[in-house]
């Protein structure tokens, strides 16, 4: 764990948002920065599940400029529905919502699930949603730096049992004086990392399908671990208080 302090977490806040809506709007001062690794992830992961006609979903964390995240997945489906959750007053909502949209982008909301998941299987596209904190929807209890937290996988667990596949991403920015920086990136540096492939079906893989139905899920375990160590490497660009839902 690194020495952060609360003002290096408002000023990750601060201009990692502002970052995302200028990306959403197509500023192409924020489209120069950003850097892509791993990009074969995906790829080969669109590829595999196109292959036997079923889609994948893209997740990852409230981290970074996460509003960039939904679009840099319309590089690789022209089929992206994306998952949010209300945050904010009617208005900034509909901001919201103008700035989001693309020619390859559907918005739902946590209440319209079935709809998704029918959307999604039809167009063999891809589910885009962060799954660290949200208020419309029941989670999955996990542990996070040795306390009880919740993650939002269950849409996840679900779709990966019918047949598609996960991938993880995140994205973090190079900020000047940040304890997280890498000295060997230029500063600014808006970061997109795919992670992990989790294949269909990977409870039944990794425990047997007995110990799947059973409720335990490696699926979950291994993408929390993700998720703790994503948090420790930058801790001062991850909005931990998104939802209001974390209390003293």
């Amino acid at each position: 764990m690194q020495e952060v302090t609360a003002r290096d977490m408002f000023r990750g806040i601060f201009w990692n948002a502002l970052d995302s809506y200028r990306g959403l709007a197509r500023f192409k001062s924020v489209e120069r920065r950003i850097v892509f690794e791993n990009e074969g992830i995906i790829k080969d992961a669109v590829a595999e599940c196109s292959k036997n006609g079923m889609p994948i979903a893209g997740i990852s964390i409230h981290q970074g400029s996460f509003e960039l995240m939904h679009r840099i997945l319309c590089r690789y489906s022209e089929h992206v529905h994306l998952i949010t959750d209300s945050v904010g007053d009617t208005a900034f909502r509909e901001v919201l919502r103008e700035l989001r949209s693309d020619p390859h982008l559907t918005e739902y909301h946590p209440e319209e699930t079935g709809r998704l998941i029918r959307e999604l299987f039809r167009t063999k596209g891809i589910l885009a949603m962060v799954y660290d904190q949200g208020k419309n929807t029941k989670g999955n209890t996990v542990e996070l730096f040795g306390r009880q937290t919740t993650l939002y996988l269950r849409l996840i667990q679900k779709i990966n049992r019918m047949g598609a596949g996960i991938v993880t991403f995140r994205t973090w920015t190079e900020m000047r004086g940040s304890p997280s920086r890498d000295s060997n990136r230029p500063e600014g540096s808006i970061v997109i990392r795919f992670e992990s492939y989790y294949p269909p079906k990977y409870d039944e893989i990794v425990a047997g399908k007995a110990a799947s139905q059973a409720g335990e899920s490696p699926l979950v375990k291994d993408i929390a671990r993700e998720t703790e160590r994503w948090i420790a490497e930058h801790p001062d660009q991850w909005s931990w208080n998104y939802h209001q839902n974390f209390v003293v």
